[in-house]
């Protein structure tokens, strides 16, 4: 055993440490919490409508010493539930684009993302107010009864307890 948490040192926590409950439940956390962030960010660089930026900013943080959440960009909610086309629900989204006219901020956007011509990136970006943007549920596919069920199966290995794991979407503004 010794040598074996050396690396622990470096951060300032001991063999002992460890070895107690509280830093058990701690590390399991930061395991599921590190191992959601990279299955959201793999799935979305397979199915998201984007350069990989999205995939980039997900982000696991600690907000106590038992609980954490994950964060991404704000453009996030509209890969995952989509966007509604200008006057119409064909994706069925709690979102939708309001008028037909693009933003000059929108095209530039399109435009640094893709590398197109301005003329190209305002065309996109009327295709895609015309169209909308189809859900990807990222959420859904991620993080779905089989994937907590494990969780809440692994933690009750942990602790020896049975939990129900239920995962909740933060609401955004």
């Amino acid at each position: 055993m010794a040598g074996e948490f050396d690396f622990l040192e470096g951060f300032g926590i001991s063999t002992s440490d460890v070895e107690q409950p509280a830093n058990v439940y701690q590390k399991f956390l930061l395991d599921v919490g590190n191992q959601v962030t990279k299955d959201l960010s793999d799935f979305i660089k397979q199915k998201a409508n984007n350069t990989g930026g999205l995939a980039a900013s997900v982000v696991y943080f600690p907000t106590g010493a038992l609980s954490f959440e994950i964060q991404a960009d704000d453009y996030f909610k509209f890969q995952d539930e989509g966007v509604n086309a200008v006057g119409s629900s064909n994706h069925g989204s709690q979102y939708s684009f309001r008028y037909p006219g693009v933003s000059p901020k929108m095209a530039t956007a399109i435009q640094q993302a893709y590398g197109v011509t301005t003329s190209h990136a305002y065309a996109v970006a009327a295709s895609i107010k015309q169209h909308g943007i189809a859900p990807k549920r990222i959420i859904e596919n991620v993080l779905n009864e089989k994937v907590l069920d494990r969780i809440a199966n692994d933690l009750a290995e942990v602790t020896g307890l049975i939990f129900s794991i239920k995962f909740e979407k933060a609401t955004q503004k």
